[in-house]
This record gives C-alpha cells, sequence and structure tokens, in this order.
C-alpha cells in the first residue's frame, strides 16, 4: 500500500530481526523499554487474514521473542496485543505489540473505556 508506514518507510537499520513473511522493530512510541512490534511484510489488514502457515511463523516468532524478552530483561512476563482493521493508527497494517512488564506496573490500572452490553449469542454460535 502506497501510504503504508510499514510497507514504505521502515528501514532495514530499524530491524532487529526477521523472518521470511515478518519483521521485528522496537515501537517508535514504547510503552516500556524493550516493547515490540511484528509487522507483517506483506500488507494485511487484520490476523484473520494471514494464512495458515503465516499464523504459525507468527506463533512461532511470538514464543521466541517472548522467551529472549523474559531471559534478558529482569520483568515478569510479556503482555501481547494486535489492533486490526479500523482500530490501527492511519497509515500501518497488521502488527503485533510485544510488551514487557514488571508484576503490579499499573499496566491495566488506566484501562479504562465504556463496556458494552452486547448479545454474545451469536458470537458462541460461530465459534
Amino acid at each position: 500500500m502506497e501510504n503504508c508506514i510499514f510497507c514504505n518507510f521502515i528501514t532495514e537499520k530499524q530491524i532487529i530481526h526477521q523472518t521470511p513473511h515478518f519483521k521485528v522493530v522496537f515501537d517508535i512510541d514504547p510503552i516500556q523499554t524493550g516493547h515490540l512490534l511484528i509487522i507483517s511484510k506483506d500488507h494485511y489488514e487484520s490476523m484473520t487474514e494471514l494464512p495458515k502457515p503465516l499464523l504459525h511463523e507468527l506463533i512461532e516468532l511470538q514464543a521466541k521473542l517472548i522467551a529472549a524478552l523474559e531471559t534478558s530483561l529482569p520483568i515478569a512476563g510479556v503482555t501481547s496485543a494486535s489492533n486490526d482493521k479500523e482500530l490501527m493508527d492511519t497509515g500501518t497494517h497488521f502488527h503485533l505489540h510485544l510488551i514487557p512488564r514488571r508484576k503490579n506496573d499499573g499496566f491495566w490500572d488506566k484501562l479504562e473505556i465504556p463496556t458494552e452490553d452486547w448479545d454474545l449469542n451469536n458470537f458462541l454460535k460461530t465459534i
């Protein structure tokens, strides 16, 4: 995509690791030191668009990076988060955040969104 930052403006110097279908960079606005992005090399709007072999590659890469973060930093674990479709920043495509965490770091304390009273019956039938 022409206007996609991830497709056109990540330099080789920014890439700290890559696989055949994903590149890994440090987040430019990190929540915590070591905050990583796993970015698909091809332009996908959602994880649901990834072909199965890429899903396998993604989960293996995610596990490898989490293990590396947990063994090299004094952290309690890693939070993984991804946004898709209309929730992503303008000019990006599918990516996964890996955020190193300390126990009791207050990460969830600042998260407040209005909850909706959605009927989940259709969701349950779908899965």
